[in-house]
């Protein structure tokens, strides 16, 4: 016999099942924090900006040229109060990857004028996850 509350659940589940399906090729595909290749670079914010997963990065300028620097969800910056602007002299510590085949640096310490601000911890696990929602 057909029952409309047992198919909903069933067709839900489905539903899960697929997201997840789709969902999980985007998570492979984000790069992994590699203690192995950590650096420290300085330089001056040429530019912030807000990527479409919602990641803000900076775009350090310093004699070797421009790179590319994940620093933490928009969310959780506004959460800790850290503001990057254009124009700050900062020193990142963190990983130097490979996205999307362009050189990314993911950020796991930022300091700015003697003051560290930690993104992740010393095993290159964000500090983000499971705190914002």
């Amino acid at each position: 016999m057909f029952r409309p509350a047992s198919f909903k659940l069933v067709s839900e589940v489905v539903l899960i099942v697929l997201l997840a399906f789709i969902a999980l090729p985007a998570l492979e595909s984000a790069p992994k924090y590699d203690k192995t290749s950590e650096v420290k670079v300085k330089g001056v914010i040429d530019e912030v900006r807000t990527a479409a997963d919602k990641t803000v990065h900076v775009t350090l300028k310093n004699d070797k040229g421009l790179l590319d620097v994940m620093i933490a969800p928009e969310k959780f910056l506004k959460e800790m109060e850290i503001a990057l602007a254009k124009g700050d002299a900062i020193e990142v510590l963190g990983s130097q990857v490979t996205a999307d085949g362009a050189p990314l640096l993911l950020a796991r310490e930022v300091t700015r004028n003697g003051d560290v601000m930690t993104m992740r911890d010393d095993k290159g696990k964000p500090v983000w996850v499971g705190w914002i929602q």
